[in-house]
């Protein structure tokens, strides 16, 4: 574990020990979020779903290069299984600067799905004064699958999610999403030659 990390991890046991000590008087401490959290939110959102656009297109056009027009599928794909779905067509590829970027990609938008489906889906607070934003849900089937335990009716369930380092990772975000749009077009072009370079290898 990096500096980082544990400092961060430190500031999430110590903020959730102050929850838990007195949920009441924690949530009256919480403020609204300021404009800059509501663009950050937003703005990874708004990345994840340009990056998961532009992943469907591409395990498209993979697929109809290797296999056919008939083995599409990215459309009917769950969000959770996008990009290990990605993963696994670039892993067809021969090596290339394509393969290792698209494998690069798919693995650091992945990371950040949890986060998308969080600032998507569950209210959030932030934590006083600190760089720090508390996240809420009532909904039992959101709460079961951040943690695998079933809510009980008078149960808030919350996640920390302290925002040092976070515009630096929404930048990693924007980097990969727009690589991936312009593979996206660099593989529906060049179809044909995917197409055959697929037909090469299998001999």
């Amino acid at each position: 574990m990096n500096d980082v990390t544990g400092l961060l991890q430190a500031q999430i046991t110590e903020i959730k020990k102050r929850f838990e000590a007195d949920p009441g008087k924690f949530l009256a401490g919480t403020t609204d979020l300021r404009d800059s959290d509501f663009a950050l939110m937003g703005k990874l959102i708004q990345l994840y779903c340009y990056a998961d656009l532009n992943a469907r297109r591409i395990i498209d056009a993979l697929r109809h290069a290797a296999v056919g027009p008939e083995a599409r599928y990215a459309s009917r794909l769950q969000d959770a299984q996008v990009f290990p779905k990605l993963r696994e067509a670039a892993s067809e590829l021969w090596e290339s600067n394509l393969k290792e970027g698209l494998l690069k990609a798919s693995d650091t938008v992945e990371m950040h799905r949890i986060h998308r489906h969080n600032f998507a889906h569950w209210a959030a607070r932030r934590v006083g004064s600190e760089e720090a934003l508390v996240l809420f849900t009532k909904n039992a089937r959101e709460a079961e699958r951040r943690d695998g335990t079933p809510q009980s009716p008078d149960e808030l369930k919350y996640a920390i999610v302290p925002l040092a380092g976070f515009p630096e990772e929404v930048k990693k975000l924007e980097g990969h999403a727009k690589y991936l749009a312009d593979s996206a077009a660099h593989v529906e072009h060049y179809l044909d030659e995917f197409r055959q370079r697929f037909l090469e290898l299998r001999g």
